[in-house]
């Protein structure tokens, strides 16, 4: 029975495994470490391989201090290998120049892996810079698309509050003319009531002055009556 062994995060000395995939990324290579992504591993993996090489070079100047009698050459793999190569034709020391050149060979066999990860790293943070590109444009165009809309919800908003600035000014003059309507009736109201006081005094006035004639009509009938019944009185003795 074939045990299926699930891959690692392509991040140096990452023990995760990949996230799942997704429609924009059908194959990730990394983690949910948001530390831990192309760009990120390459940057890692070539601090690493310099550290390497820096170590490499103090042993090598540590060596070479320790022996200082013999001269300095150029210890990089590709100039050792030109040296041996050049030096191998003359028969001096062919041995030792065919011991450096398989040396040298199997460095190169050794590091050779390290440069394909390098590569691999490389090639796939051109990738995630292309991603990140894409990403970015879009995201550009939704800022965009985000900005359109704020400046037409500002021009719609602008153009509410002048709308109700309209209406509140019309308002404004519809009350202050219901307010001059109101006062000129209250106005005619007051006139109209001191008219009917007046009138009322008058009525009264008159209604006095009737009573005062009704009176002068009475004693007038009483006085006639009284003259009548004399009169009357005056023939009967006569």
């Amino acid at each position: 029975m074939t045990v299926e062994t699930l891959p690692l995060c392509a991040y140096p000395e990452c023990a995760n495994h990949p996230e799942a995939p997704t429609p924009g990324n059908p194959e990730p290579r990394y983690c949910a470490h948001p530390d831990h992504n192309a760009l990120s591993a390459f940057r890692t993996f070539r601090a690493k391989r310099q550290q390497r090489k820096d170590e490499k070079r103090q042993a090598a100047e540590a060596k070479k201090a320790a022996k200082a009698a013999e001269a300095p050459v150029d210890r990089t793999p590709e100039a050792a290998m030109w040296t041996a190569m050049e030096a191998a034709p003359e028969g001096k020391d062919a041995s030792g120049a065919r011991d450096d050149l398989v040396a040298l060979i199997s460095q190169l066999s050794t590091d050779l892996p390290g440069y394909i990860e390098e590569l691999a790293i490389i090639t796939d943070s051109a990738a995630a810079e292309e991603r990140i590109r894409t990403v970015t444009k879009a995201a550009g165009r939704r800022t965009l698309d985000a900005e359109r809309r704020t400046a037409l919800a500002e021009e719609a908003a602008d153009l509410a509050i002048a709308q109700l600035d309209v209406g509140k000014h019309r308002f404004a003059e519809e009350t202050e003319k219901i307010r001059q309507e109101t006062a000129q009736q209250v106005a005619d109201v007051e006139f109209v009531r001191a008219e009917l006081e007046r009138y009322r005094e008058r009525v009264a006035q008159l209604e006095e002055r009737l009573d005062k004639v009704r009176e002068e009509a009475d004693a007038a009938r009483r006085e006639r009556g009284e003259l009548a019944r004399q009169a009357e009185q005056h023939r009967c003795e006569v």
